[in-house]
């Protein structure tokens, strides 16, 4: 390995690209205008035609996404029933959608700052089904500086996805928003902040979990008409967690969306050495000198504490959008289509938390054929903290309308 590689990775900043443009680690100008020479420029998969068939959603593929997620819904597993349902077969569970981005500030520009998933929004134009392929472009639409209390200064990326079916019909559309800091600052600051310890439960505790578990409402084929939606009515509230270490790899890794963790998630020994010749200042220096991928902030309390300064590993965000989307198709049962999902993300999910998701109807219309019922929604921890909010778009069938 060069020495400059071998030196980057012991001090993991400082770095200066080959062209001497910038540093690495640091917001300067120079990264900045370089990111944003990118803006509205196509970015897509080189996919030959042979590899098509082997990206189609197999009955298999459905049911290892559903069950990753934790989420049991029999439109996803059970084909007798789902070829019995309104749909006629399988469904593709709808957050499949977010697999459709491309690229993103995890690996977009900016290196070596830290790349915070701050949320997104999800439009869907009709749902997935067994056989179906799903093809995305990416476009990075907005680029800007702003000031942050959490890192003193940071970089906002705005991302908007464009997901296309294996004849060219468009699935849908995910904007995502993602928080860039320098690391450094970043944990100088939460070290001077207050922060809360990791969740500690009682066997009392785990139970009430497991009962909430046990009582998880699913509506399923008993249609859910639009006339019969009450403003003001509460969701059936769904809950997920405790999170531990194999629930976040299981989850995370491919659970959600089409793909896993990405580039950074990589294990086999001649992979991780050609990722950190390519980024040579991409990997955390473990205690025994060993370079570890920065995506080891998601799954390990005493990395996240070290390299961050957070009280414990973070999430990415994935599970938050499956578990609230979870609880929507849960009310909505079978008959019920997810149109358009927003969700924000204004703290962590901490290792070890509990989320209970819930939310309430917030408006009905009726947009030319389609009935629509709004929803705002939240996802709370076990200290009743808000770790996600947002709102919905759920379409339901109508009483004077043929059913689907």
């Amino acid at each position: 390995m060069a020495e400059q590689t071998q030196e980057t990775m012991t001090s993991g900043f400082g770095y200066k690209d080959k062209a001497g443009r910038f540093e690495y680690g640091k917001i300067t100008d120079a990264a900045v205008n370089a990111l944003k020479a990118r803006i509205g420029v196509e970015r897509s998969r080189n996919i030959q035609p042979r590899h098509l068939k082997d990206m189609a959603f197999t009955p298999a593929r459905i049911r290892s996404m559903a069950i990753r997620s934790g989420d049991y819904n029999p439109l996803y597993l059970d084909r007798d029933y789902a070829c019995k349902s309104v749909h006629g077969d399988l469904v593709v569970p709808p957050w499949a959608l977010s697999g459709i981005e491309v690229i993103n500030a995890r690996t977009d520009g900016m290196p070596g700052l830290h790349a915070w998933f701050r949320g997104t929004i999800m439009e869907w134009k009709r749902p997935l089904k067994v056989g179906d392929i799903l093809i995305g472009k990416t476009y990075l639409r907005d680029v800007k500086v702003v000031p942050s209390r959490t890192s003193g200064q940071a970089v906002v990326q705005e991302y908007e996805s464009i997901g296309t079916n294996q004849d060219g019909e468009e699935i849908g559309r995910v904007y995502t928003s993602w928080h860039r800091a320098e690391r450094e600052a970043s944990k100088n600051i939460a070290l001077n902040q207050k922060m809360r310890g990791i969740a500690q439960y009682t066997a009392e505790d785990i139970e009430k979990i497991q009962r909430d578990y046990e009582n998880e409402f699913r509506r399923g084929g008993v249609p859910l008409y639009w006339e019969d939606v009450q403003i003001g009515e509460e969701l059936p509230v769904t809950a997920q967690g405790p999170t531990s270490q194999a629930q976040r790899t299981v989850g995370e890794g491919g659970g959600y969306g089409t793909g896993g963790s990405g580039d950074w998630s990589v294990g086999h020994k001649q992979v991780l050495l050609d990722l950190f010749e390519k980024h040579p200042g991409l990997p955390f220096i473990n205690e025994w000198g060993i370079p570890e991928v920065p995506v080891v902030i998601h799954n390990s309390n005493e990395r996240c504490q070290r390299y961050l300064g957070l009280p414990g590993a973070y999430d990415g965000g994935a599970q938050r959008v499956g578990w609230t989307i979870h609880m929507l198709t849960n009310w909505a049962g079978d008959y019920g289509i997810v149109k358009k999902f927003a969700l924000r993300f204004p703290t962590f999910n901490i290792m070890g938390d509990t989320t209970w998701c819930g939310g309430k109807v917030s408006g009905k219309r009726i947009d030319e054929d389609q009935h629509i019922v709004e929803i705002e929604y939240w996802n709370h921890n076990q200290l009743g903290i808000t770790v996600t909010d947002g709102s919905a778009e759920m379409v339901l069938p109508s009483k004077n309308s043929p059913k689907r």
